[in-house]
């Protein structure tokens, strides 16, 4: 861009010089303005390509972002994630209509719609942006009430091994909680394909934490009552 503007001064000012220049050079201006004209026309020719490679690829990568948006949509079930999914779908479809218009405007034209297509592009990151936050929320409420339950519990137990397994279970929910966040924000097959994982063997240690955490209460409640029977 920058040497296409040299290249547009450059002629506009020979064409002033040959205006007022004596009759002696005016000759040697006129060849110096044409063969300025062919430099522009070179440079414009290989601007309008590499523009035209540039807004084929912005294309590609938005159909790309529009598709993933209605494979996440096919997927979603929650109410709110869909009307979340739904609105970035409508934000990025804005974006590729300017997008399409912007390819086959004029050069006159071009400038209002970048315009319109920064603006566009600005809602479609709020958009994106409230849809993984609200994916975000829906995918760990309900770990968020277990582990507030299980610190209820903990304020009002006083028995250590009781504690302990309360404790134990309550890192496994904040672990699997922070996994599924990440699994929202994750971009790749590769990366959900391993959180997957990890959290498939977190819900695990968390039955195993369950089933310890009933043992304690089991064996506090026996002690309890043969303490009760000694008296």
């Amino acid at each position: 861009m920058k040497a296409l503007l040299k290249a547009q001064k450059k002629v506009a000012a020979l064409r002033k010089l040959l205006l007022t220049a004596p009759k002696a050079l005016k000759a040697s201006l006129k060849r110096d303005l044409k063969a300025a004209k062919a430099k522009l026309a070179k440079i414009s020719a290989k601007v309008k390509k590499v523009s035209g490679k540039v807004d084929s690829k912005r294309l590609y990568y938005i159909k790309a972002k529009i598709r993933s948006i209605k494979a996440k949509l096919a997927k979603a079930k929650n109410p709110k994630v869909r009307a979340a999914l739904k609105a970035k779908l409508k934000a990025a479809k804005k974006v590729l209509a300017l997008r399409r218009q912007l390819k086959a405007a004029s050069p006159a034209k071009k400038a209002a719609i970048r315009a319109k297509i920064a603006k566009a592009k600005a809602a479609l990151k709020k958009a994106a942006k409230k849809a993984l936050k609200v994916a975000v929320k829906v995918a760990t409420q309900k770990i968020a009430k277990k582990i507030a339950l299980i610190k209820k519990r903990l304020a009002k137990i006083k028995d250590p091994l009781i504690k302990r397994t309360l404790k134990a279970k309550l890192k496994l929910l904040k672990k699997l909680s922070a996994l599924k966040k990440k699994l929202v924000y994750a971009k790749t097959p590769k990366a959900r394909a391993a959180l997957k994982k990890l959290i498939k063997a977190t819900k695990a240690k968390i039955i195993k934490a369950k089933k310890l955490a009933k043992a304690a209460y089991s064996s506090a409640k026996f002690h309890k009552s043969l303490k009760k029977m000694i008296v």
